[in-house]
């Protein structure tokens, strides 16, 4: 790390200010100081310049640079969205779902994946395969493998499950999928910025994740990546005018899609957001992904060390290279738990049976040492 990590923590206003303590990094992150300062740059720009959309346009563009760098993408490769699902319904949405049908998923998702795919089995004869995890804590390559066959279309997964933090392996379920003569769609929300991605090493077809968890960047903005190759051949149902060609040519009536990744964009994209989303990544690229993983591994262990000591079961994976951001250490009555920590000064949030932690890299130890000592005095082991 360029800085201290005394010098980071500065950066966070709820962290040195307020005193909380954030482990929470999975469901919203804190804002930063850079990010703060972003916003009122980009009301600067609103208030003093006759016409701002040159200078938001460029922010949205230096955006998707920074998501870029963070996968080892290129620019054009990146379009921006207001959400994740809705990155996903426009690649969905240019898919025809006739010799391939199948969309290969996990009964492990954020809800928005499996909701998302029942309606476009309503609708659009997609038909949804849900793949069982064998220990409810991460989809392994042979259980997607089984599922996979020659009318597959895509696999749709996350990289890191919400719930667990479980990790599946992207490089191996796109070889698997690719031999079918399908795709695969990685949901990143919850592991980019704290686990390497490199789509182009680990053959990934198309991904998306937004800025409010790990990346620092806050809501309303998010990032779809399309290889460039499977771009062209793909054009989405739904057209706005920043997803063709000429931008400004109002009197084209059959308008040509943009090349690259931009088709997929619709109307007017989330410029105040991209100050901000910019300002959040660009701290995750100075400290380094690599050097947030570390941190966030080490961290990760002793709290699942820690959870166990004190009788708690985990529903996290222990092995290094299985588990993400997240820790869920299973509680009896989960919500007032969470309650209780909160009104100690810990940030954090609940889901599956338990309280999340996720700690990030200006997480300090004495901070996890005082999480797990909370936990022990407002919670209750399941089965206790």
């Amino acid at each position: 790390m360029a800085n201290s990590l005394a010098e980071w923590r500065e950066e966070f206003p709820a962290v040195v200010d307020e005193g909380r303590v954030h482990l929470n990094n999975c469901s919203a992150s804190p804002l930063p100081e850079r990010g703060r300062e972003a916003r009122r740059e980009c009301e600067r720009v609103w208030i003093e310049e006759a016409n701002p959309w040159q200078t938001w346009l460029a922010k949205v563009d230096e955006a998707k640079e920074g998501f870029a760098d963070l996968i080892n993408a290129d620019s054009d490769e990146i379009a921006v969205a207001s959400s994740a699902t809705q990155a996903l319904a426009q690649v969905a949405s240019a898919f025809d779902y006739d010799d391939k049908d199948a969309v290969v998923t996990s009964d492990l998702e954020f809800p928005t994946i499996p909701q998302f795919w029942r309606a476009q089995e309503r609708r659009r004869d997609a038909h949804l395969r849900v793949v069982e995890s064998p220990d409810g804590l991460r989809i392994p390559v042979n259980a997607y493998a089984d599922a996979i066959t020659d009318d597959t279309a895509m696999v749709c997964t996350s990289h890191a499950f919400s719930f667990t933090g479980g990790l599946m392996n992207p490089k191996a379920v796109a070889d698997v999928v690719h031999d079918q003569g399908g795709y695969l769609f990685l949901d990143a929300y919850q592991s980019v910025g704290v686990v390497p991605i490199d789509v182009e090493k680990q053959e990934i077809d198309m991904l998306t994740a937004g800025t409010l968890k790990f990346l620092l960047g806050g809501p309303g903005i998010a990032f779809l990546y399309v290889d460039r190759d499977l771009a062209a051949k793909l054009e989405p149902a739904n057209l706005g005018w920043f997803g063709v060609e000429d931008v400004f040519g109002f009197e084209t009536e059959r308008p040509e899609y943009a090349s690259g990744a931009r088709r997929f964009e619709l109307g007017t994209p989330p410029a105040p957001n991209a100050y901000q989303a910019s300002a959040g990544m660009s701290i995750i690229q100075e400290v380094g992904v690599e050097s947030i993983r570390d941190r966030v591994v080490e961290h990760t262990a002793r709290l699942i060390e820690g959870a166990q000591e004190r009788g708690f079961t985990v529903r996290t994976p222990r092995r290094d290279a299985y588990r993400g951001g997240v820790v869920n250490v299973q509680v009896q009555s989960p919500e007032s738990v969470a309650n209780a920590l909160m009104e100690d000064g810990f940030n954090l949030s609940t889901r599956a049976g338990g309280v999340r932690l996720s700690p990030h890299f200006y997480t300090t130890a004495d901070e996890i040492e005082r999480a797990l000592d909370a936990l022990e005095t407002h919670g209750t082991p399941t089965g206790a």
